[in-house]
């Protein structure tokens, strides 16, 4: 069938090859039914639906997922609602046709999308993975796209191919007359670039297994990062416990103002988002109200900045809301003090911050608490590494508004530091020692931060003592592709 052929998103979810569909002959305007039929290509760009826009899907959502297993149940709990058109429109292929889907840029980043790719090897060969350097392809919306080019298997045990992962590095309003269309369509499937406007990167599905134990199988692949898989790199959480900072609700209440009047004993310091950290170690900048007394205790105690600003809050909807098993409605524990901390909206600066002193970290904060004697000055210097800020950024995607996207489930499950049992004592002397002019400065936005000369030595210094043998620039080089590509989305 050579026809285009239109169909509506929610449509999309219910078609069969038997599927009547009506046409009107364009000669005298009749109406005549032809069954759909199969293709040998379908392309996609239905628009994004956000999560709150599943349920109308609902049924037809849960057709497409019917026997699809552990994975399946994996996929479906935050999935995109593009996601499930591969495994739709499946039917409606003949044996080796090409589908082709605009799918949020998610998927590189997060549980949802490890599960949607193993899912899709088993019905397709995934081609090419598409995205951009030159500016969002929709401009009226937030969300970042790839393109997915992908063959449908003859048999799902069919092994799959080389993936080509794309980056346009010109605005797609500069390749839209035919020929341009053309001569970029024969790159991608030739998988040779003849000029400036792509970078194609072609990784085997046995490699991208290997950097997926680093989270790396997603968005990495845009940029050179071969190199990661020779590093002697151990989990972050052998060495740390990973946990969210704490979530109480109403801001208002435990995160007061200054002026509130309350007595210090009640009164916490506060980690609360990475623009408090102006440098990799500093004390923390914000307050947090912690009480564990009783308002008739407070009373008793003369405590009336305490007792007025509980009272403040105190209406039955308060009271309800913030009601929690173990805890008073305004109780808020804030005795677990916090060293390191990662963060899961990055902006331009990628680093892991240090609280000095330990203090309470909010939600938005991800602690890392030491298991046994783990030398913290070291694993503050490696986790500050330009190794370490590459695999933090490959581990996420980028957010429309160039925000790096992450999870505390996702940096305990996949993020990696270079080993420090692997470094002898003259080398853990050097690295903290180059390290420490690091920490006598601001923390700069990446690509200032590696032009920085004490920023340089530093990474030398951890390069040698582990003896990588590698070239500085290449990280800084694969660095820096990732994150220009991350900030084009703000463009």
């Amino acid at each position: 069938m050579h026809m285009p052929l239109r169909i509506f998103q929610r449509d999309a979810f219910a078609l069969e090859p038997t599927t009547a569909i009506d046409f009107r002959n364009p000669t005298d305007g009749t109406v005549f039914s032809e069954s759909l039929g199969n293709f040998e290509a379908i392309t996609s760009n239905l628009p994004f639906i956000a999560q709150e826009g599943r349920r109308q899907y609902g049924n037809a959502l849960d057709r497409v997922t019917a026997g699809m297993g552990e994975e399946g149940e994996r996929f479906t709990r935050r999935a995109d609602v593009a996601a499930y058109l591969p495994f739709s429109l499946h039917p409606l292929l003949v044996e080796g046709g090409r589908l082709g889907i605009v799918i949020t840029n998610a998927w590189l980043g997060t549980d949802w999308g490890d599960a949607f790719y193993n899912l899709l090897g088993r019905y397709y060969d995934l081609k090419a993975v598409v995205t951009s350097g030159a500016g969002r392809w929709f401009q009226n919306s937030e969300v970042v796209t790839n393109i997915l080019i992908m063959e449908k298997k003859v048999d799902p045990a069919q092994p799959n191919g080389d993936i080509k992962f794309v980056v346009l590095t010109r605005p797609l309003e500069e390749l839209a007359d035919e020929e341009a269309v053309q001569i970029a369509a024969a790159q991608i499937e030739l998988g040779q670039t003849q000029n400036d406007t792509m970078t194609i990167r072609a990784i085997s599905p046995s490699n991208l297994a290997r950097f997926r134990q680093f989270g790396l199988g997603g968005n990495a692949q845009f940029s050179d990062c071969d190199w990661v898989l020779d590093l002697p790199l151990a989990p972050l959480k052998d060495l740390f416990t990973v946990r969210r900072g704490e979530r109480r609700g109403m801001n208002a209440l435990f995160y007061p103002r200054p002026g509130h009047g309350i007595e210090p004993e009640y009164i916490k310091p506060l980690a609360k988002s990475p623009t408090d950290f102006s440098r990799l170690r500093c004390p923390a900048a914000k307050e947090a109200f912690a009480c564990s007394r009783t308002e008739v205790d407070l009373a008793a105690r003369g405590h009336t900045g305490a007792l007025n600003w509980i009272r403040r809050f105190k209406t039955p909807e308060n009271m309800a809301k913030l009601g929690t098993n173990g805890l008073m409605w305004y109780e808020m524990k804030a005795d677990t003090l916090t060293d390191l901390v990662m963060f899961i909206n990055y902006g331009d600066r990628l680093f892991v911050g240090r609280v000095d002193p330990p203090a309470f970290a909010d939600q938005r904060l991800v602690r890392l608490e030491p298991k046994g004697a783990v030398d913290i000055d070291l694993a503050h210097a490696l986790l500050n590494s330009t190794i370490s800020m590459f695999i933090i950024e490959g581990m996420g995607f980028g957010r429309g508004l160039g925000a790096l996207d992450l999870n505390k489930d996702r940096i305990e499950d996949y993020m990696h530091i270079l080993n420090p049992a692997r470094l002898n004592q003259a080398g853990i002397d050097a690295i903290k020692t180059a390290f420490v002019p690091l920490l006598a400065r601001d923390v700069l936005n990446v690509a200032d931060e590696l032009e920085q000369a004490d920023r340089q030595r530093f990474d030398d210094a951890v390069i040698a003592a582990f003896a990588l043998g590698m070239d500085r620039q290449r990280i800084y080089d694969a660095l820096l592709s990732l994150v220009e590509i991350r900030q084009t989305a703000l463009e």
